[in-house]
């Protein structure tokens, strides 16, 4: 690592090491993300360790990089609910088949009313009409989403 950084030259780079490059961000991150807000009419679940959530008191797998963050479910009709993680539809849940399918060409549901996080409260969205067709996320809320989609991989297997 060290020689990489510190002692290679990068021809990208103008035969500088990267380390002679960088510069960190001037912008302060908090050291924890507040918690995620859902609307009322959502139900709420938090993703247990092993990467389900509880429904019924049945555990459905959802993701395991989902671990300790809470999830919103839209109803949008008889047992079928929309899964957010955030602002984004990650799957549509079948109550009766205790499965999540990814997300798939399905619209997002009902609400006009997407979740919002608090720190962007008043940057209202609506949920997307399509999202990505896999649907393994991760650590980030907002910023960073598209490297976190890259690393997806399926929910669960048919």
């Amino acid at each position: 690592m060290v020689e990489y950084n510190h002692e290679r030259p990068h021809e990208a780079l103008g035969n500088a090491t990267p380390a002679s490059r960088y510069v960190p961000s001037p912008r302060p991150l908090p050291r924890r993300l507040p918690p995620l807000e859902y609307p009322g009419h959502m139900e709420v679940r938090r993703v247990s360790r092993g990467g389900c959530l509880s429904w019924h008191c049945r555990p459905i797998f959802i993701s395991e990089a989902l671990v300790g963050e809470s999830v919103g479910l839209e109803e949008v009709d008889d047992g079928i609910w929309t899964v957010y993680f955030s602002t984004v539809a990650i799957g549509r849940f079948d109550e009766r088949r205790g499965r999540i399918q990814p997300w798939g060409g399905f619209t997002a549901g009902r609400s006009t009313a997407a979740p919002v996080p608090p720190s962007t409260s008043s940057d209202r969205r609506q949920a997307p009409e399509h999202a990505p067709s896999t649907t393994h996320l991760g650590d980030a809320r907002e910023e960073g989403m598209s490297e976190i989609l890259d690393k997806l991989s399926p929910m669960s297997p048919d």
